[in-house]
């Protein structure tokens, strides 16, 4: 592993890469009990690590982002960029950064999905690992089985490796088993990270992870070489042979490292685009009936839309206020009901000799005064039309 400096701004020399034997001394540390570790104890596990703590550095402005550089057993830089969501129950992410390379771990997008425990937050929960583990895990892999890189896109690496390909040249055959010691500069990480803001790096949005762009896809191809030594140190009999025999031709071409790194990165493709056809055949049967209850509840809720249209248009002409020809019609017909109520009852009292004339006025005043209220509010309307 490598130490970050935040002294210098360029690569300098400051810890040793552990060894294989070393490497597989570590053993993992036990696991929670608990269903769901803390999120600070995840991050403590990572940042406190014995082997990873001295590599490793923050990048992004809060807690989310972080980079830790190590070496491969054939001597390459590289940087795990390790994304832990504020949200615990989701499973962290891992990305190989600054380089486009090919390996069964990772897909188009430098993304881990080669191991199993951070493919999803079932796995994650499940697996009861603490973080530190999981990123110790990954870059071990990746330093006993290097990737193949076809290009590096961040110039702090790319400076980082041509200081490791220097001091490589200047040592025998022992020391290049065994790698000098460098730093990775801090700062211009965090500020030139190939003119990408660190939080675009972030892989939090389903969405957008699925989509890649013409701009993305084309920097995924290794660019064309200027100029090609293999060629040049050739002599004009072996060029001769080169034109005019085609199995030699593509016997040459086939020893070329950035038509190996396209073959690995188009069989790489193929193994992904059949993952995700497999995953997606998985789910079919789900899906299916996910879409038959959908279709179920579409029906249920067309037939109680219909009702409710209905009792609504009902409410609507029970609550409709009448028009005001009507109002005044029924006024008129209410107000000559209640003065031949008032009537019949004056002529049945006299009629039947009535005796209690307190309770006839009582009677006989309401009913006539109905009968002027009704009248009064006829007028109104009327003259309310004028």
């Amino acid at each position: 592993m490598f130490s970050w400096s935040k002294q210098s701004s360029t690569p300098a020399a400051s810890s040793s890469v552990p060894s294989s034997s070393s490497a597989a001394g570590y053993r993992r540390n036990s696991a929670s009990t608990a269903s769901l570790i803390p999120r600070n104890v995840h991050l403590s596990s990572y940042l406190n690590h014995p082997v990873l703590k001295p590599s490793t550095r923050k990048v992004s402005a809060d807690d989310t982002t972080y980079d830790t550089v190590f070496q491969t057993t054939n001597g390459f830089a590289l940087i795990v960029r390790v994304y832990v969501p504020a949200d615990n129950t989701k499973a962290p992410q891992m990305t190989l950064h600054g380089v486009i390379a090919s390996h069964n771990w990772l897909d188009i997008r430098m993304r881990v999905i080669g191991y199993a425990p951070i493919l999803s937050e079932q796995s994650w929960r499940s697996s009861k690992l603490k973080l530190g583990d999981a990123v110790y895990t990954v870059i071990h892999h990746f330093q006993l089985h290097p990737p193949s890189i076809s290009q590096v896109v961040d110039e702090n690496l790319s400076r980082l490796q041509q200081t490791l390909s220097g001091k490589s040249n200047n040592n025998n055959a022992t020391n290049r088993s065994n790698p000098p010691n460098t730093t990775y500069s801090s700062n211009n990480t965090h500020n030139k990270s190939n003119g990408v803001n660190v939080q675009a790096q972030v892989i939090d949005n389903k969405e957008a992870a699925c989509k890649v762009d013409e701009e993305e896809l084309s920097s995924l191809i290794p660019r064309v070489p200027s100029n090609f030594p293999e060629i040049e140190e050739l002599s004009l009999s072996e060029l001769n042979d080169l034109v005019n025999n085609k199995a030699t031709l593509d016997k040459f071409i086939n020893k070329i490292s950035v038509v190996d790194a396209l073959k690995e990165l188009k069989e790489s493709i193929e193994m992904s685009n059949v993952d995700t056809a497999t995953a997606n055949l998985a789910l079919e049967e789900k899906v299916e009936s996910i879409c038959m209850e959908v279709e179920t509840l579409k029906q249920d809720l067309k037939s109680n839309v219909e009702k409710y249209r209905e009792l609504d248009a009902r409410r609507a002409a029970m609550t409709r206020p009448p028009e005001i020809h009507e109002a005044v019609r029924e006024l008129a017909s209410a107000k000559k009901k209640a003065l031949n109520e008032s009537d019949e009852f004056a002529d049945d009292w006299v009629e039947s000799g009535g005796s209690d004339v307190s309770a006839f006025v009582k009677k006989f005043m309401d009913t006539r005064v109905l009968h002027h209220t009704r009248a009064a509010k006829a007028e109104r309307l009327k003259m309310s039309c004028k």
